[in-house]
């Protein structure tokens, strides 16, 4: 089986994130997606809503979509969400699976930086999703970002340019949000009053 991990903050998930695991799934011939919404960033402040609030939007968010799962692998484990300790995992977990990363090319261009980087590569591959408006990375692109070329799938289909701090700011605010969020997403945004929404 081909599994994608799409990692993240999800500080809320939105409609890019699920527009990503779409375009990663029929690109690289993906079997399943698993979201993960992150404990503690390494890379970012902490998260404005707590981890309890942030898996259960991402359910919220994949609905009825049978080759999405969210996996709460990080948020059990505590501490910092690294990478390269969640991919070990989730290959103990599926010994007989390949494993692809997904990751936005904004996220990607800095992959020498994360920890242990040449842990993650051993694990699995890396599916490299093109931003609107970014142009296509060459292999040297790729192997300047500490990727490499012969493992990682570039999938160029378009999705959608949302901001997450722009998104949190405007729900802030009170202002609507377009079709940035799944609708049940945005109910439960405001059912718990997260972000300051109090509509």
């Amino acid at each position: 089986m081909r599994i994608g991990i799409l990692g993240g903050t999800f500080d809320p998930i939105h409609v890019g994130h699920l527009a990503a695991a779409h375009v990663a799934m029929e690109c690289a011939r993906l079997d399943r997606v698993l979201f993960i919404p992150s404990a503690t960033p390494p890379h970012r402040g902490p998260a404005e809503a707590d981890a309890t609030h942030r898996l259960e939007m991402s359910r919220l968010a994949i609905g009825d979509e049978k080759r999405f799962e969210v996996s709460d692998v990080e948020v059990r484990r505590g501490g910092k969400s690294f990478t390269s300790d969640t991919v070990r995992e989730l290959k103990r977990q599926h010994p007989a699976d390949e494993l692809f990363l997904i990751l936005g090319w904004d996220a990607a261009r800095l992959f020498s930086t994360w920890h242990e980087p040449e842990g993650i590569r051993t694990e699995a591959s890396v599916v490299v999703i093109g931003r609107p408006g970014t142009q296509a990375p060459a292999a040297a692109d790729l192997r300047a970002a500490g990727l490499d070329p012969d493992r990682t799938v570039l999938c160029l289909g378009g999705t959608p340019d949302i901001s997450g701090s722009e998104l949190r700011e405007s729900l802030a605010r009170g202002e609507p949000v377009g079709d940035c969020l799944p609708p049940a997403v945005e109910r439960y945004i405001a059912e718990h009053g997260l972000y300051g929404d109090s509509s």
